[in-house]
């Protein structure tokens, strides 16, 4: 009997998201509607352009607490080191994709899974991808402290089919799209704030290697990525600390948080 009136509810809390799809409320209703389903402990609906930073549309804690700084500081660069903005930026069809299918190898000790993703997204996150043709990438992560299990994500993977549909419509017929194109000036600064970061200092090569450092990436994936041997990323990883006379990840991930205030005070 408590299955029935699970699935019941679970039908009435959709047709009530279908029913706000152009209204502002849809993003949390259908949040809510997934959270009956499936908990987790966050979400967040996002809009990446093709062009400049991400614009968030709807924020939403189980637990909630305030924290306006950490997500001012994804929203202002941080998001490029994001394992899920990079998979969109490449190109992965519409789906719903687990962290473990995006990130790097060794993203789970990398500076940016320590120091940011773990106390904000929390331990696992899962993300509902909807490509937008010429426009960008709309987005809905759900973040939880414990891994997704199986069964989550079986459950989740048939959502899909009626969740992405209804945020496709729901971009279609809302009435408080978010303002596009964003500032040209701002835009540029702050895409090629990963690319530009050290760019006074370091080669080409160590700088791609400093890019791929920041996001997770270890030795092994980067030599494979890259097609030249683990000794060889060894070597360019120690000039590249030298020459930005630091000694640790942690560091190289602070310079980069120093850089993206620098260049966003600093047009």
């Amino acid at each position: 009997m408590s299955n029935l009136f699970r699935e019941v509810g679970l039908h009435a809390g959709l047709g009530r998201t279908v029913t706000l799809i152009g209204n502002p409320r849809f993003w949390k209703q259908l949040v809510l509607l997934l959270h009956q389903a499936t908990p987790f402990d966050n979400a967040l609906a996002i809009f990446y352009p093709r062009e400049g930073p991400p614009q968030a549309l709807e924020e939403y804690d189980a637990e909630p607490s305030s924290k306006p700084a950490s997500m001012l500081t994804y929203l202002n660069g941080l998001y490029l080191l994001d394992p899920f903005f990079q998979a969109c930026r490449e190109g992965y069809p519409s789906g719903l994709y687990r962290l473990e299918e995006v990130a790097p190898d060794h993203f789970r000790q990398s500076e940016y899974f320590l120091s940011y993703f773990h106390d904000n997204v929390l331990e696992d996150e899962v993300q509902f991808i909807l490509q937008l043709p010429d426009t960008g990438t709309l987005s809905l992560s759900l973040g939880s402290q414990r891994v997704f299990d199986r069964e989550q994500i079986g459950q989740l993977t048939t959502f899909a089919a009626w969740v992405l549909p209804l945020m496709q419509q729901h971009w279609q017929h809302s009435q408080l799209r978010p303002q596009l194109p964003v500032a040209e000036e701002m835009a540029s600064q702050i895409r090629d704030a990963l690319s530009h970061f050290g760019s006074a200092v370091l080669s080409d090569r160590e700088l791609e290697i400093a890019r791929l450092i920041l996001r997770g990436f270890s030795s092994k994936a980067m030599a494979e990525r890259l097609k030249i041997s683990p000794d060889t990323i060894k070597v360019h990883r120690r000039h590249l600390y030298a020459k930005l006379d630091i000694s640790s990840q942690p560091e190289l991930f602070s310079l980069f948080i120093q850089s993206l205030g620098h260049d966003l005070d600093n047009p």
